[in-house]
């Protein structure tokens, strides 16, 4: 009877040892089930990195907003945690808030190209004044040798003209200024799309092509403001690519673009047109201020072919403006960069 007696207390451990397994088996799948919609919560948001370029204007609008729209779904998150006692919402908010920082934050991140070789700099500054004459004085105090005004009236120009001798305006549309201590000749004036001027720059180092801009802002329509929709501020930009990729000289484009760095149009224009985006020798920032600045828009702009660099960027507050002024000494990069000898000092 013993060997009888052994083999069915085997048989039940066996048996028990199989349930056991089964009910782990079982625990884990339910685990897996608890939190799985949780992971795909906080997952989901990071597909905008993949999709924010391919379905076009529901996407441009999103980029602009975007601070907005994640405020709302994390504060919606976090509540719903709260008051459903489920902690384990609050890592799709965590999710949500760490894609937020660093689709606004990444193209404000340094991306030095190099110095700008000596003696060949040319310092730009663009300037939305929004038709006050109150920025006079701290636009004079940036001592820009080429100075791109958008807005401006006739109200700036007794402060600006004595300091600079060459000078150039679009009338109506983008009201783009242009005052300069290099000598500049007009290529070509405001169109279609061109909503700015196109000039030569005698610079230290040669000719140029200044893109002088002011872009309309995209909008739901294009009744009211300098505004135009989504889709057309879109065909603008690709426009002002290709014509800066047919350039045979070295290309400076700057001014309000009313595009912001975190949107297509920015990408597009960078790639296309093979731009170098200046401000970023430092840390960038928003530009655009007074009520739309808790969206955190940078979107006026000093762009350079690729080859040149910028040097010294900084954002300049205007009063009477809601923009903040953007500048940047730029020119050819220093082809022979200094690099500590093997003896010098680190």
């Amino acid at each position: 009877m013993r060997p009888a007696r052994a083999g069915r207390t085997e048989h039940a451990r066996g048996r028990w040892q199989r349930t056991s397994v089964r009910v782990a088996l079982v625990a884990r799948l339910a685990r897996v089930a608890y939190l799985a919609p949780v992971a795909l919560s906080a997952a989901m948001p990071w597909a905008w990195f993949a999709v924010r370029d391919a379905i076009g204007p529901v996407t441009d609008v999103l980029a602009i907003v975007l601070p907005a729209v994640v405020a709302l779904i994390a504060t919606a998150a976090v509540v719903g945690a709260v008051r459903l006692r489920r902690r384990r919402w609050l890592a799709p908010a965590a999710s949500v808030l760490v894609l937020g920082c660093a689709t606004v934050v990444g193209p404000w991140l340094p991306s030095d190209a190099g110095p700008v070789a000596p003696g060949r700099a040319v310092t730009v500054v663009a300037a939305n004044v929004m038709g006050s004459p109150e920025s006079a004085d701290e636009l004079l105090a940036l001592q820009a040798d080429v100075l791109v005004v958008s807005e401006a009236t006739d109200d700036l120009a007794p402060v600006l003209v004595p300091a600079y001798p060459y000078r150039e305006r679009a009338v109506g549309g983008p009201e783009v200024a242009v005052y300069s201590r290099l000598p500049l000749r007009l290529v070509e004036s405001q169109a279609p799309d061109l909503p700015g001027l196109r000039l030569e720059v005698a610079g230290p180092a040669g000719p140029f092509v200044l893109y002088a801009l002011h872009v309309p802002r995209p909008w739901f329509t294009t009744v009211g403001a300098y505004q135009a929709t989504v889709t057309e501020h879109h065909g603008i930009m690709r426009a002002l690519a290709g014509r800066v990729a047919g350039e045979a000289l070295p290309v400076v484009v700057t001014g309000d673009l009313n595009t912001p760095d975190r949107g297509r149009d920015y990408r597009e224009i960078l790639r296309d047109g093979g731009l170098v985006d200046a401000m970023r020798d430092g840390w960038g920032g928003y530009t655009s201020t007074g009520q739309w600045a808790p969206l955190l828009l940078r979107i006026d702009h000093v762009l350079v072919s690729t080859g040149w660099c910028g040097d010294a960027p900084r954002r300049v507050a205007l009063p009477g403006s809601d923009h903040h002024a953007v500048a940047s000494s730029v020119g050819p990069c220093n082809a022979a960069r200094t690099e500590p000898s093997l003896g010098s000092a680190r």
